[in-house]
């Protein structure tokens, strides 16, 4: 391996950790908007039941609960701020993906064996040899 290669293999590497890191900071942010939901719902639950006396069943407490996290949930959600935090999740993921298939292809590539690219590649090359095969078939049968 050349020291150009050296140097394109830890950059990345280098990317891919970013990456991950990218998608754990991303994936709290999103945790801690469930999280908030949550405990929202579950305080406008508890003083909406307490103004209410006492609660007779599991059942009545999970409809009072349930329709206010939908609506605090829904309500979140459609927060410019939501967005956002959905936004860099999504994109970190797409991130973490390629990177990560790129560093799987070098590992592939320095081990002699045919990466992701070439397998589709080929698949690609057989499928068109079907059709033109199935073309000249029908072509045949024509003539």
């Amino acid at each position: 391996m050349t020291l150009q290669q050296d140097n394109r293999s830890s950059n990345k590497l280098l990317q891919n950790f970013d990456a991950w890191i990218n998608i754990y900071v991303a994936g709290f942010d999103y945790q801690l908007l469930l999280l908030d939901v949550s405990a929202r719902a579950f305080q406008e639950a508890i003083l909406e039941l307490q103004s209410c006396g006492t609660v007779e069943n599991w059942q009545q407490f999970l409809q009072v609960w349930s329709r206010i996290f939908d609506r605090i949930f829904a309500e979140t959600f459609r927060s410019e701020h939501a967005l956002q935090i959905q936004g860099k999740l999504l994109n970190a993921s797409m991130k973490l993906s390629l990177d990560q298939q790129q560093v799987i292809e070098m590992f592939l590539k320095m081990n002699n064996l045919p990466t992701r690219t070439e397998v589709d590649e080929i698949h690609r090359s057989i499928y068109e040899l079907k059709k033109e095969v199935k073309n000249l078939k029908k072509a045949l049968a024509e003539s």
